[in-house]
């Protein structure tokens, strides 16, 4: 999760293509773990190739949770760690690292305030996400990962 000196998170807005009148969902940015990386170096390798930012540290792990979903025809079940990141000013999205699936299934971008979160009709993941910024941002990080 990055959040801005405004307090903000960043979210994508996804979709899977393969599907007609697909539904629509924002997440944070991240993604599966390449051969031999670490939750954190695979964090700080997500956020480079979806945000286009390079962060020197993911921040501290926040929570972790079980998924599993279907995308692009396949079953997927993976094990999420989620970590929060402070970064100094508003981001501007820099696309040109994205894969083709990315291109094809990320739609856009903005910036949630917690109130924003709270209001929301819309898919958010994780589900849990405001409850999440709101902890980090009156006590900072839990002593141990919360378990969504």
């Amino acid at each position: 999760m990055l959040v801005d000196p405004a307090d903000a998170v960043l979210l994508l807005r996804s979709h899977d293509p393969t599907l007609d009148d697909a539904p629509q969902w924002w997440h944070v940015p991240g993604g599966g773990l390449d051969a031999g990386e670490s939750a954190e170096q695979a964090a700080v390798r997500e956020v480079f190739e979806e945000v286009g930012y390079r962060l020197l540290d993911p921040g501290p792990a926040v929570a972790t949770r079980r998924a599993s979903f279907t995308y692009l025809g396949r079953e997927y079940a993976q094990f999420d760690t989620f970590f929060v990141a402070r970064v100094p000013h508003r981001l501007e999205l820099d696309s040109s690292s994205w894969t083709e699936t990315e291109r094809g299934s990320i739609l856009g971008w903005a910036w949630w305030t917690v109130p924003q979160l709270r209001a929301t009709k819309q898919t958010v993941y994780p589900t849990r996400l405001v409850g999440l910024v709101e902890g980090w941002l009156r006590s900072g990080p839990p002593a141990a990962p919360i378990r969504l």
